[in-house]
């Protein structure tokens, strides 16, 4: 049991995730997660977490076999979310060292069933012959913090649904309740962009917004954020059929975004506090997105035929699976990344897939030619995401000053290289570029550019006068 509490969640809002996973599966309308103080105690710092869903419920034997590990009706079911009946037990339990679950179907009264590990330690759930048994299920009443939520929640009665509390919390990643509810909205709001119209999902209260992270959505929160829209290519649908004989359907889907995407003020850079409330998304979401029957389960930033850097935070792209494709995308039972199999990427590259990717490669790269043209290169800033060539485009370096007398002269081949781009910038992107192939090379390559370094500072503390500084 120590050692399926650390089954390796990202973080506490993939394991919730599972249990939000097991509300949809079961017909919710709504779910909430509610959080529980201590009496008398901070009202920041949850001791308890309830997730409370509306949906079919279960009754006392289900509810306790849905405590056992593997516990589930829904044994290799490809239709929904959930498949293998791990989720709730290892969720709960990494993040607190007691689950409770309360469920009740229609027209049936609240049973209970709970799970401390205190106690399995001390061997409270020893039964004859030496052998662990969970309790069965028993009538009884909900905790009162949640209690009042279903009051608020649902006035016109709770008719049915099933109520996981979570106690003695010791792996919460988040000391705040504030902190876990802005990181859960935000992350729901795209793991669930295209389930919360059938499913609304709320936190301590607050909605969670649908957020697509390809910004096409017009429905969606930040697709409409300012003026800025992402530009869609054509999407593809295909039936795949693959060795072994599994079958199912793809659904890819491309965007480009204008370089101003991210930035608060078109004008700048989208750096710091110019930052918009979609550059997160842009950062996190960076690569390809892949979902699951519709729910967001991974993004990866690397293929068989590229990886994606920073400049290419201005091009999404989601492929959209079916479960019956689970083996072939390596889906892991707390569903949180995949594991591309070869071949559905090459399914993949038949689809046209490199090719897309080029080509929203190119358009973002026109848009950016075309911004620097219409502000001008004379005092224009480098546009967000724009390739200095060291794969950080949303850290330009600050201008430096040009030599000047018989230096200005020496460098007028060089300005026309630059295109006209500022000479302290390219120093500085160049710099970047240097110390990037460095630090990917091996032991010899990173020898040689070390002396290429010390070489090239020496030549400067003559021309100064300064002693060369060392690095």
């Amino acid at each position: 049991m120590r050692g399926i509490r650390h089954i390796g969640y990202r973080s506490n809002v993939e394991a919730i995730a599972e249990l939000v996973d097991n509300s949809i599966q079961a017909y919710a309308q709504r779910v909430d997660l509610v959080s529980g103080f201590a009496d008398a105690g901070q009202a920041t710092r949850p001791v308890q977490l309830a997730i409370i869903d509306d949906g079919h419920g279960m009754g006392p034997g289900m509810l306790r076999l849905a405590m056992m590990w593997g516990g589930t009706h829904r044994e290799n079911d490809r239709s929904g979310l959930g498949r293998f009946g791990y989720g709730l037990p290892c969720a709960t339990v990494s993040m607190g060292r007691c689950f409770t679950i309360y469920s009740k179907v229609r027209g049936g009264k609240v049973h209970a069933v709970c799970l401390d590990l205190d106690l399995l330690d001390a061997g409270v759930y020893l039964a004859e012959g030496a052998r662990l048994s969970i309790p069965p299920a028993r009538p009884a009443a909900l905790p009162a913090f949640v209690s009042e939520a279903i009051a608020r929640m649902h006035p016109n009665g709770w008719r049915s649904g099933t109520v996981v509390v979570i106690d003695k919390l010791d792996r919460l990643h988040w000391a705040t309740a504030s902190g876990l509810r802005r990181n859960l909205i935000r992350q729901f709001g795209i793991a669930y962009h295209k389930l919360l119209a059938a499913t609304a999902i709320h936190i301590d209260g607050e909605p969670v917004q649908p957020i697509d992270p390809l910004f096409l959505s017009p429905d969606c929160a930040l697709s409409s954020l300012d003026e800025d829209r992402a530009q869609p290519l054509e999407p593809v649908t295909l039936k795949i059929g693959l060795e072994g004989g599994a079958t199912g359907e793809l659904v890819l889907r491309y965007a480009w975004l204008p370089p101003t995407f991210g930035a608060a003020d078109k004008s700048r850079d989208a750096i710091g506090l110019n930052a918009n409330a979609r550059f997160p998304i842009l950062k996190q979401y960076h690569g390809i997105v892949f979902s699951r029957n519709g729910r967001v389960v991974d993004v990866q930033s690397r293929t068989p035929w590229t990886t994606f850097i920073n400049n290419d935070r201005y091009i999404r792209v989601e492929v959209e699976f079916s479960a019956s494709l689970d083996e072939a995308f390596g889906v892991t039972t707390s569903k949180q990344q995949v594991s591309v199999s070869q071949e559905v990427w090459e399914q993949l590259q038949a689809a046209g897939l490199p090719k897309a990717i080029e080509h929203l490669r190119s358009k973002v790269r026109a848009a950016k030619a075309e911004r620097q043209r219409a502000i001008g290169t004379g005092a224009a800033p480098i546009a967000a995401g724009t390739d200095r060539g060291d794969g950080h485009p949303d850290q330009p370096a600050p201008s430096r000053p040009t030599a000047r007398g018989a230096r200005e002269s020496q460098s007028s081949a060089a300005d026309a290289r630059l295109g006209g781009v500022d000479p302290g910038t390219a120093l500085d992107a160049l710099l970047s570029r240097i110390d990037r192939r460095r630090s990917a090379g091996n032991g010899a390559i990173a020898n040689e550019y070390d002396r290429l370094m010390r070489g090239w500072a020496n030549q400067l503390s003559r021309i100064s006068g300064t002693k060369p500084a060392t690095t």
